[in-house]
């Protein structure tokens, strides 16, 4: 290990020590295991951002930054004796219940991971060893719920917004997106969307932005899209402030699911939150947790799965201005109903109190069968 990595272990566990000399004023203890620093999407919004609104609910929360290693997370959980952990993700090596005898842990997984037969075995394994798991859809939670059948939905949630849209729904130009972070990556979906929107530009101009890559690369995907009439920009990675307000000038959001890509099955509802805060209207796959939180022409848009019929729905929302408007409002409203940080919270909030052995109140055994996995949802992970 490196004086740089050495350096960089000291400074955050001295951090940690820090917020820790704050009295526990009788609160119980959840220390919080990221699997990354915040920058990293599904650490910052299921990890780093629940902080503080757990602790609005009667918690001291200590939350462990990533680079700490296992001897300073022992002598931390040593000294502040937690109630919990919370293990978000299973990528992070020290993120596994069997490092920490004797406490009751729950992991929190978002992704499909599972799938990957390189991490199968030890993802098994984390969620055998957990007292709870978590699962960011119905389908993460059934893959986690083969091992522990104490498994628990909680979809991905970002902050409420601080205000509306700096544009609003009915004044922004015809621009349809495809906010992925990497979707070049994600072979049958880039090829899903190419082909949809080749289709829109034969009948009809508008701007397609393609976010999470650059011109140089893909240049080559735009030709058949840019041959058809339809002006395409690539926008580059960018921090999550920026990302958010670049996706809310947008006035269609594409959220596709390619059903012969198993893996597309684990992505949860952290890919939507930026255009439903942007209050852009969303175009989904008929698939994963999408109608649980979609009604067809009410909140969004739910196409069956073909280009045609995508590229008709496109097109239909650009076509009709009011139509469009209408159900990205309504999109934004049923967001900040459903799918904000603090309703994260308060839905984790007695799934913690479970497994700790904390008494719960009438309100949180509601909350608590609210979230429970009521049955498995995929034969990939059931059979």
């Amino acid at each position: 290990m490196s004086l740089k990595q050495i350096a960089k272990q000291i400074y955050f566990e001295g951090k940690v020590h820090a917020l820790r000399r704050q009295p526990k004023r009788g609160r119980p203890s959840v220390m919080i295991f990221p699997s990354n620093q915040p920058w990293d999407p599904a650490s910052h919004l299921r990890a780093w951002l629940v902080a503080p609104e757990l602790e609005k609910l009667g918690w001291r929360v200590v939350i462990v930054p990533e680079p700490l290693s296992l001897r300073q997370r022992q002598r931390i959980i040593r000294l502040e004796k937690p109630e919990v952990l919370l293990l978000q993700q299973t990528r992070h090596p020290m993120n596994q219940p069997g490092l920490y005898p004797g406490l009751p842990c729950v992991l929190d997984a978002d992704d499909g991971d599972y799938l990957d037969p390189r991490y199968q075995k030890r993802i098994a394994q984390i969620a055998a060893d957990a007292t709870l798991v978590i699962g960011g859809s119905r389908f993460v939670a059934s893959c986690l719920a083969r091992h522990n059948p104490e498994a628990h939905v909680l979809w991905t949630c970002t902050p409420r917004p601080m205000s509306t849209p700096a544009i609003a729904p009915e004044s922004r130009a015809d621009v349809v997106a495809w906010a992925h972070a990497t979707p070049l990556k994600y072979p049958h979906e880039a090829e899903f969307v190419q082909e949809a929107m080749r289709l829109v530009a034969l009948r009809r101009h508008c701007e397609f932005w393609l976010f999470g890559s650059e011109e140089s690369r893909a240049k080559d995907w735009f030709a058949p899209i840019r041959a058809a009439g339809v002006t395409c920009i690539a926008i580059p990675p960018l921090d999550y402030p920026s990302y958010l307000s670049r996706v809310s000038a947008a006035a269609i959001g594409l959220q596709p699911i390619a059903p012969e890509n198993a893996f597309s099955q684990g992505k949860s509802f952290g890919k939507l939150l930026a255009y439903l805060g942007g209050q852009v209207t969303v175009v989904a796959s008929r698939s994963v947790d999408h109608p649980v939180f979609f009604q067809h022409g009410v909140n969004g848009l739910l196409p069956g799965h073909s280009p045609e019929e995508w590229a008709e729905a496109i097109l239909a929302l650009l076509d009709d201005r009011s139509l469009r408007c209408r159900i990205g409002i309504q999109g934004w409203h049923d967001f900040n109903a459903r799918l904000t940080t603090s309703i994260f919270a308060s839905l984790l909030d007695p799934i913690l109190r479970k497994a700790a052995g904390l008494p719960l109140d009438p309100s949180q055994n509601a909350l608590l069968s609210k979230t429970r996995l009521r049955a498995a949802t995929d034969s990939v992970c059931t059979r």
